[in-house]
């Protein structure tokens, strides 16, 4: 007989007398009636046997399916995308060359003559849609006041550009807050980039899946594209000369070596302009860079003792260094500033530190490694040619090279021995630049840029896209606060950006005197990339990922962003390894074997596989883990830096339901006649909201409130046969052959009623919203089964499948049901959140996830679980309780089905249903009564755990504060559940989480000895702490586990108060 397993168990206290041996008869009776009795009541609400028979019915069978080929698929869908991407950025950068080169630079210089007007992102007037004028919130400088040169501009919300209000005609300028418009360069840049405008709109129009566009100039002016006002919110930093897409196109990876003076004469104004002058330098450089910072004066140290050699220049490594040279609160420096300055010391470490890296990158002077030394001081005491000569030499062949580019940065007002420095940069194919006060470093500082781009002009090859890191889209953030978007994650809201630098060749032909013009770029959502990588194909507990070629995550389920609505400092340098937890029983910080593996072949784009992979997949918010194994496939994402790779659960990970009749096409032969699949669409029903079923290219004027009413303006014309749910978002083929600008250059513009569809996964959701309807439109039950359910309180009955359908039935409470029109749109008369507002990413739940992983251990037993807290004391705005909004507590109880066909089967659908705490509080109390010689809560604590450690139910009723219910149960009675560890029903596994918070008084000064299993160590110790204090003279304990794989108990190590627990010591990179 089939029958409902989950963990009983009874906890007798400070008995005085032995215990009795019937009692474990006793203790079974319990479990095997209320077992019985919730199996009962499963299959009669979900009809369980009636769907997987049905599945048969339907004709379905089940099939394998190839990692390998699911990642092809998915790399060759990702790399097309890309190269669309690209190609609109070549065509950026292609006109803006000839523009710039076609452009009359001598009608500028009579300014007062020309006339000229531009969107001014910053000063234009702009109106929206309802005639209301945009409000700034900072004043407007008396330059910009009731200027002729300012555009005046509309505005319209756009759903494509996530509800920002944007004018898709124009393209607006920005122009940093130091720089002022009408200087020689600056205007130039403004005038000549005006025609960018039809590129950006021609691009748009060919691919609307194009966001953001833009030209960065050598000057500072940025123009982008749709026009829209720029972030009234803040005071006006911005300067794209400074931003990774900018600075990576244009100089490539760079070794950088900062000399810093901090001898006697480094005091005062000249130290803090000096420290703004690195910080300024420090922030154009990018994770794909190394660096170090060494002081100076009559010796030379690193600034961070740990910080040997060269340190890879992430946020957490850049802010280590700019703290320790930042001054105490009160004022006295960490860096003595004191003595002479020994320049000789300096260079000879700068310059046999970076030899030391060629030498172990095998590379030399001949091969383009972009190295550099920036000497930041107020005073050269003389000539050190004899130094350059000796270290900043490199002799290959018959030819001389300099392999260390030198730039040199003069502080102060009053100086002198100016020329030597000045030669120093001259001599060493550098740069010299005078910086008198605080205004002038951000120009000064960016002067460099230019430098060591010129091999790359002067070579006059096509220079290649460059892909930066993950970054945030501010645009859809609470900083700007303009877009539908900013209550989402920001996890959602990251970019990856492809650029390309343009250049000036104009004096090059003449003078061979190269300049770089700018950059052009485009971002591109890494949720579009996330989109096409199939993850309805991957299927539950499946997913896929995207790693940077410095082992950095762009994509991953885990990867966390923001914490408290505040923006991860290392949000876009999360290493994979911080990430994927692998079940090798290592500490905090130390990799096996297998990890350190997988992570190599990611980061050299290997075309490869590792499969039985023994790992920890953790699941709501890491608070539930299963110890399972998974495949793993990945490969290079061609002409990117990244590789993307997919990891697939075994034991059916492998395989997927296929369907053997088109769900589209009438019976028996007919011709396709237009089947009216609407039907099965009009009553309470939601698909996942993330998922492309079909969608139009173009989103505006063709709006959905929701993905539902989206799914089934393409449903109706289906079912007239008006659509062709084969088409593709983009032409592989087209995008395959090598570029060239009448070709891509948005020569093909898409229709506004253009659209694409995922043809598999429509044809499942028809499947499966048919297969469902008959089950769950309406509940015919008989007065038994509805007392039963009425005795649990059963509010909603559900069923989620695999094609992202979610569908539901309030047992009792018709009027929360919901009744959908013609026109798609629900038609309900209960305001508040029904099932499917709170649970609609189908196989995403934690109850779908968890179903299918007990399946694995027991093929006929549900889940039942409750939502849990957020024991996370660092976190805002935690819910304080798990009560819904009648004050009760909602148990979820889950099946999954398998649908079998032949030796094979796969994970079709979960179905489920939902009841009240208080109701199943008094079942169980009234069943562990029933026995004449023992009764819970007379002297015996009693409760019911789930998979995971978590109580369930205890004997407080549900009223009571001291009730326990979705506490970890070893917080609760740690003496039993170490009882548990110790007869193999719960396993102790460590689970680390990188990504989470520590409290600031476990951050302490930059030490080389601060490891970061030092908060983990804590969390050890405080656990081993109450572990330690478990007796067994004073308890006596009786277990029953009717369910549980021993394999499967995971003790989860809860970890709580940790501060950016990855930058706690730098030393580790």
């Amino acid at each position: 007989m089939k029958c409902c397993k989950f963990l009983v168990f009874l906890v007798f206290l400070m008995l005085p007398e032995p215990t009795p041996a019937w009692r474990p008869d006793t203790v079974k009776e319990w479990a095997r009636t209320l077992g019985d009795e919730l199996w009962r009541l499963s299959e009669s609400l979900t009809n369980s046997d009636q769907i997987r028979i049905k599945y048969k019915q339907m004709n379905a069978s089940v099939k394998k399916k190839d990692g390998k080929q699911i990642l092809e698929s998915s790399l060759r869908s990702v790399s097309t995308m890309l190269t669309r991407k690209i190609n609109a950025v070549k065509c950026i950068h292609a006109t803006a060359e000839r523009l710039a080169s076609e452009f009359n630079y001598t009608m500028i210089k009579d300014k007062e003559n020309l006339d000229f007007e531009y969107c001014s992102a910053k000063y234009s007037d702009f109106y929206y849609e309802d005639g209301t004028k945009l409000e700034r919130k900072f004043d407007v400088p008396k330059f910009a006041k009731n200027s002729t040169h300012y555009t005046t501009n509309s505005l319209e919300k756009d759903s494509h550009f996530y509800d920002i209000s944007v004018n898709t005609s124009i393209s607006c300028i920005h122009v940093p807050t130091n720089i002022f418009y009408q200087e020689d360069d600056a205007l130039a840049a403004i005038l000549w980039s005006e025609k960018l405008t039809e590129v950006f709109t021609n691009n748009y129009k060919s691919d609307p899946s194009l966001v953001w566009q833009y030209f960065g100039s050598a000057h500072g002016v940025l123009r982008f594209y749709p026009g829209m006002p720029w972030n009234i919110n803040e005071i006006d930093t911005y300067d794209c000369r400074v931003k990774s897409w900018y600075i990576e196109a244009a100089t490539c990876s760079k070794d950088v070596i900062i000399l810093f003076d901090v001898s006697g004469s480094m005091t005062g104004f000249k130290n803090y302009v000096a420290r703004i002058t690195l910080g300024s330098l420090l922030k154009t450089l990018s994770n794909n860079d190394y660096v170090n910072v060494y002081t100076f004066n009559a010796t030379t140290k690193e600034t961070v003792k740990c910080f040997k050699g060269l340190v890879q220049a992430t946020p957490e490594n850049i802010n280590t260094i700019i703290n320790a040279l930042e001054p105490k609160a009160n004022g006295k420096h960490k860096v003595g500033l004191e003595g002479n300055a020994n320049l000789t010391t300096a260079y000879i470490a700068a310059f046999t530190t970076l030899k030391e890296r060629r030498t172990k990158c095998n590379v030399s002077s001949t091969q383009g490694c972009n190295q550099l030394v920036m000497l930041i001081t107020d005073y050269v005491p003389g000539n050190l040619t004899e130094v350059f000569e000796e270290y900043n030499r490199e002799t290959v062949g018959n030819k001389t090279y300099i392999p260390v580019r030198v730039f040199t940065y003069l502080i102060g007002k009053e100086v002198t021995n100016v020329q030597e420095i000045k030669w120093m940069a001259c001599l060493n194919r550098g740069y010299f630049v005078h910086i008198h006060s605080v205004e002038e470093v951000q120009q000064q500082v960016l002067k460099y840029i230019n430098v060591i781009a010129r091999p790359m002009i002067l070579a006059g090859e096509d220079p290649p896209p460059t892909w930066t890191h993950a970054d945030i889209d501010y645009t859809r953030t609470v900083k700007w606060d303009v877009s539908g978007d900013v209550k989402k994650p920001d996890e959602d809201k990251l970019v990856a950006s492809v650029a390309i630098p343009a250049f000036d060749y104009r004096n090059n032909k003449l003078y061979n005197n190269a300049k770089l013009l700018g950059v052009a770029g485009t971002d591109v959502p890494i949720d579009s990339i996330a989109k096409l990588a199939q993850p309805h194909q991957l299927g539950v507990n499946g997913y896929s990922f995207i790693v940077s070629n410095n082992g950095y995550l762009l994509l991953h389920p885990s990867l966390i962003a923001t914490i408290n609505d505040e923006l991860q400092e290392n949000y876009n340098s999360v290493d994979f390894v911080e990430v994927e937890q692998v079940d090798d029983g290592k500490g905090p910080r130390e990799l096996g074997e297998k990890i350190k593996n997988l992570r190599k072949n990611l980061v050299n784009g290997t075309d490869g596989s590792m499969t039985n992979v023994e790992v920890l997949f953790h699941y709501d918010n890491m608070r539930r883990i299963a110890r399972v194994k998974h495949d793993y496939f990945f490969n290079k994402l061609e002409g990117t830096p990244f590789a993307m790779g997919i990891s697939l659960p075994m034991g059916y990970g492998d395989t997927e339901l296929m369907l053997k009749d088109n769900p589209l096409e009438a019976k028996q032969g007919q011709e396709l006649l237009g089947v009216n699949v609407t039907t099965y669409f009009n009553f309470n029903y939601r698909v996942h909201p993330d998922w492309v079923y079909c969608k139009y290219h173009y989103l505006e004027g063709h709006e959905s409130d929701n993905a539902e009413e989206e799914i089934f303006k393409f449903l109706v014309n289906l079912s007239k046969n008006e659509i062709d749910i084969t088409k593709k978002q983009y032409d592989e083929e087209t995008q395959s052959l090598p570029f060239n600008y009448e070709t891509h250059c948005g020569t093909t513009p898409l229709g506004k009623d253009d659209y694409y569809c995922n043809e598999d996964l429509v044809k499942q959701l028809v499947f499966d919203a048919k297969l469902s309807t008959p089950y769950f439109r309406s509940w015919d039950a008989t007065q038994e089964e509805r007392d039963l359910a009425q005795k649990y309180n059963v509010s909603v009955r559900f069923i989620a499948t695999s094609s992202g359908l979610t569908r539901w039935h309030y047992v009792f409470e018709d009027y929360k049901n919901e009744w959908v029109d013609e026109f798609g749109n629900r038609a309900k008369k209960y305001q508040d959140n029904v099932f499917g507002d709170d649970y609609y990413n189908a196989i995403e739940e934690t109850w779908y996830k968890a179903a299918v992983l007990q399946h694995m251990i027991d093929k006929e037993s549900l889940v039942i679980a409750t939502d849990l807290l957020i024991l996370d004391d660092t976190i805002n705005n935690r819910p304080e309780t798990i009560e819904n909004s009648d004050g009760d507590i909602t148990v979820t109880a889950s099946y999954a089905i398998f649908y079998k066909d032949g030796n094979s089967e796969t994970p079709a659908a979960v179905v489920g249903f939902q009841f009240l705490y208080s109701s199943f509080f008094e079942v169980f109390k009234n069943i562990t009564k029933s026995s004449q010689e023992i009764t819970c809560g007379d002297g015996y604590d009693c409760y019911l755990i789930d998979s995971s450690g978590y109580i369930v139910v205890t004997m407080e009723h549900p009223k009571q504060k001291q009730a326990k219910v979705g506490d970890f149960f070893g917080a609760v009675q740690k003496e039993v559940m170490q009882k548990f560890i110790d007869n193999k029903i719960f396993d102790h596994v460590e689970v680390f989480n990188y990504q989470a918070l520590c409290p600031l008084s476990m951050i302490k000064e930059p030490n080389c000895a601060l490891s970061l299993n030092t908060p983990f160590t804590t969390v050890i110790d405080t656990y081993d702490s109450y572990v330690d204090d478990f007796t067994t003279e004073s308890i006596h304990i009786q277990i029953l586990a009717l369910a549980l794989n021993p394999q499967q108990r995971i003790l989860r190590k809860t970890k709580k108060n940790y501060s950016h627990a990855i930058i706690a010591s730098p030393c580790i990179y």
